[in-house]
């Protein structure tokens, strides 16, 4: 099922599915494509928000040179271990500065209290060294 609004259909089984892992999973992976056409993948802790995927990236990362070359990337969560259920989106990705105060960096943290946590940082370092927001907007989302 392709398209942003009918995979999300939260009245279809795989549209709760996807809306139900887009909201609680922690990581999912991001594929970036150097400058030289390399695709490179990293875990990434995010937020879905606005029909969107904001993350929070240290500045000097390479998923940020990068996005800055090719903005078009590819997103997908964990499946299931014999990949029943998967959700991918396609779209465009782009530093958002508006993002990184008030509402989204609190949802944002909320959603990730416990991964920073798990890693060791508190909430400060970790907005200090993840300053970088960045949206992904669907352009096409693939789920079953």
């Amino acid at each position: 099922m392709d398209g942003p609004l009918a995979v999300l259909d939260p009245t279809t089984q795989v549209g709760a599915w996807a809306q139900e892992h887009l909201a609680d999973d922690i990581v999912g992976w991001l594929t970036t494509t150097a400058p030289d056409g390399t695709p490179q993948s990293s875990v990434i802790a995010f937020l879905w928000i606005d029909e969107s995927v904001l993350l929070c990236s240290q500045p000097g990362a390479l998923k940020v040179r990068n996005i800055a070359a090719h903005p078009r990337v590819a997103f997908h969560l964990q499946c299931d271990p014999f990949g029943k259920h998967m959700l991918t989106l396609e779209g465009i990705a782009a530093p958002e500065q508006t993002a990184a105060s008030g509402e989204a960096w609190t949802a944002y943290l909320e959603k990730n209290r416990d991964a920073f946590v798990h890693w060791e940082m508190d909430p400060a370092e970790a907005r200090r060294e993840y300053s970088l927001p960045i949206r992904i907007r669907p352009t096409r989302i693939r789920a079953y």
